[in-house]
């Protein structure tokens, strides 16, 4: 799990998803020192990260600045699905 072992990849922390997990909301500075604003991204702009800490309280204007459009454009209209297997997982918790 370490980020080492995730280049190239996509980490999908499943522990989020269990009743009383939390999560930082969109545009929230991190509680710790040294990490990162949190802050939507389109995939097109996933190459040009360079940490999880790029934009902080002092720098976060300029992500701000930067925005040509909704970082979320289109979110609400995507289509998913689930499997079987997720719903059975769903109704056991």
């Amino acid at each position: 799990m370490g980020e080492r072992n995730r280049k190239g990849l996509i980490f999908v922390d499943y522990l989020r998803n269990a009743r009383g997990a939390s999560t930082v909301a969109a545009w929230s500075p991190r509680a710790r020192p040294g990490v990162g604003v949190c802050v939507p991204l389109r995939w097109d702009e996933l190459d040009a990260v360079t940490s999880g800490a790029q934009w902080t309280v002092a720098n976060v204007h300029e992500r701000l600045e930067t925005l040509h459009g909704d970082p979320w454009e289109g979110y609400a209209q995507t289509r998913q699905r689930f499997s079987a297997a997720m719903r059975r997982h769903l109704a056991a918790s």
